[in-house]
């Protein structure tokens, strides 16, 4: 989680009732911790930013220089500028007509309760009277765009990411980075704002530009820009999206239907004002429980958790088998348990004993932000019900598990570094006619890649898969999850000329998913990953805290580490965490196999 920021006032908690743009897409919960004297102050982060981070902001600060070189002479770039001399150039800025501002501090709006410092300012269309206005937009190091015809709806408070989907709302509009001013957008048909799981980009958007309307600068029309990584045109463009437009599907007690579409400014309005109204109620809390108001939000489990410096203290405040702390596969969203807990099920055991047929009448009309309810608390249910009773994983059918075989079995893994290139093709052959064991392969930089090295490096690796294959053996490769092809042919589609790379892309699809062979089989009270269920069937990985996030850090300090010794002890780590990870798909199969 993110720290709520209240920006106003130096120092780790504030009184002055001023939220910043990440508070209306942050979990309320963060909130009222900042605004609330009895709750402690969470510990300082790490002195040094998480690699993720690092490269989030090593291309965010690429885009802006990008976009700066695409117009030159056009930009006032205040990014350097301590705060307060950033504001006050900024605002001179604006007064004089700039064409873009980048990291412009807006004025305070202490009566929408609102502060921020937006990563771009784009002049649009001059008002009546000849004054200039301005739109705001945001650099995002992921995807931010949906080439679908379809899009999956927004959630209600900090709720998840949703699964469904509805009709895709009006087309986002574009502008070149050399014509950044929304003045001639083009249209972007069949592209939609991927409002599902960054819809809190978008509501950063209209946080601007509500700041914009308070101080006098909004443009025309409620238009807002993001630059993420999306690749749908040749070379980063600016997404333009109508904040106005009702693209929202939210709960709504008084319609028929149980929701209605709404605009992200709309939408932002409601989260924003609810922060008002929990930090008020907050900052009311002095430690008397005779006179303390009760807060108005309680901690729910959710995706920002695993970041979150408040995290301690929410944990202590959940029972250890509360659902969305134990049920966190298939996870229920914000709205979902909180509709719930007014029924009195709370934990683990109360709903994995609880009268389905009993308690939806009442339940469902409380969550029709979304489709799917029913089947997502049954779904919730049986996996509450297997976790009451210590059962990890359940077989769906009965019979030997077929599983493809071949006289040379090789497993495939692959390792990125945060900013999402491949550094580590790792393969485990299994020469199933030999009594000799199964040898690791691997093909590595441990240094920073460009797109070339990238490709270069792929390309060596399936220059020896390829001599495998189209030997006279038979050969399989098999992997987990949709990962390794996904990744294959996205590195060939974006790097051409590589022939042993664009053989790749083509043979993907002759790989072999023991993800799709398990989904078939068995259902996971945590889900299908493979950790869990390459342990079931009794693997072990060496390193005692595996996991991708985690090879990312080591992946750095194998980079960037302080000394030799630090570089050899994190290069050794990840290429032992690889040979793992194929090692693990192998004892899946033989598992799989024997049952």
């Amino acid at each position: 989680m993110i720290e709520v920021r209240s920006e106003a006032a130096p120092g780790p908690r504030t009184r002055t009732l001023l939220l910043g743009a990440s508070a209306a897409r942050s979990c309320p919960v963060k909130t009222h911790n900042a605004f609330d004297a009895t709750v402690p102050a969470p510990p300082d982060g790490p002195a040094e930013l998480p690699a993720r981070v690092q490269a989030a902001r090593t291309f965010e600060a690429q885009q802006l220089e990008a976009l700066i070189e695409a117009v030159p002479g056009l930009v006032v770039d205040l990014r350097l500028l301590d705060l307060d001399a950033a504001a006050q150039a900024c605002r001179q800025a604006l007064e004089v007509g700039a064409q873009v501002v980048v990291g412009g501090p807006l004025p305070v709006d202490a009566a929408g309760h609102r502060l921020g410092r937006p990563d771009l300012l784009i002049r649009g269309a001059d008002a009546p009277d000849g004054r200039p206005t301005y739109h705001p937009g945001v650099v995002k190091a992921h995807k931010v765009l949906l080439p679908a015809k379809r899009r999956p709806p927004a959630e209600d408070s900090a709720g998840s990411p949703a699964e469904d989907a509805e009709p895709l709302g009006p087309a986002v509009r574009w502008s070149p980075l050399a014509s950044p001013r929304p003045l001639d957008l083009q249209p972007w048909d069949g592209v939609g704002p991927r409002l599902g799981s960054r819809e809190g980009d978008f509501l950063q958007l209209a946080h601007y530009h509500r700041m914009l309307e308070a101080a006098g600068y909004a443009g025309t029309g409620a238009l807002g820009a993001v630059l993420g990584t999306d690749t749908l045109r040749d070379g980063p463009v600016l997404a333009w999206v109508d904040l106005a437009a009702p693209v929202v599907r939210t709960f709504s007690r008084s319609a028929e239907q149980g929701w209605r579409l709404r605009s992200l400014l709309e939408r932002y309005d409601h989260e924003l004002g609810l922060r008002v109204d929990v930090a008020r109620t907050a900052a009311r809390r002095t430690g008397d429980p005779a006179t303390d108001p009760e807060p108005l939000v309680r901690p729910v489990v959710q995706r920002e958790c695993q970041t979150c410096r408040w995290w301690p203290h929410c944990r202590a405040e959940l029972p250890d088998d509360e659902i969305s702390l134990r049920v966190d596969k298939g996870a229920l969203d914000v709205r979902e348990v909180l509709a719930l807990r007014r029924r009195g099920v709370r934990t683990v055991p109360q709903l994995a004993t609880a009268d389905l047929d009993a308690l939806l009448p009442g339940y469902l009309p409380e969550v029709s932000h979304r489709t799917g309810t029913e089947n997502r608390l049954r779904v919730a249910s049986r996996r509450a019900r297997m976790l009451h009773a210590g059962v990890s994983f359940d077989r769906e059918t009965s019979g030997p598990i077929l599983v493809p075989a071949a006289a040379l079995e090789v497993d495939l893994d692959i390792e990125s570094a945060a900013d999402g290139r491949i550094y580590l093709w790792g393969f485990l052959l299994h020469d199933t006619t030999s009594p000799e064991p199964p040898r690791y392969v691997a093909f590595s930089r441990f240094t920073a890649l460009d797109d070339e090295a990238e490709a270069t490096l792929a390309d060596e690796a399936f220059h020896w898969l390829r001599g495998l294959v189209e030997g006279s053996r038979g050969v399989r490769v098999y992997h987990y999850s949709a990962y390794e092809p996904s990744a294959i042919k996205a590195l060939a589609a974006r790097e051409p000329g590589h022939a042993a790379l664009a053989w790749a892309a083509g043979y993907a699809d002759e790989l072999v998913d023991l993800y799709d062979v398990v989904k078939a089989h068995f259902f996971g009270a945590g889900g299908l990953g493979l950790k869990p269920i390459a342990q079931h069937a009794g693997f072990r990985w060496r390193d005692e805290d595996p996991g991708g996030l985690n090879s990312q850090a080591w992946f750095a300090d194998a980079v960037s580490g302080p000394d030799d010794r630090v570089r050899e002890q994190a290069r050794v780590r990840v290429l032992e965490y690889n040979e793992d990870d194929v090692r693990a798909t192998a004892a899946l199969r033989a598992w799989l196999r024997s049952r």
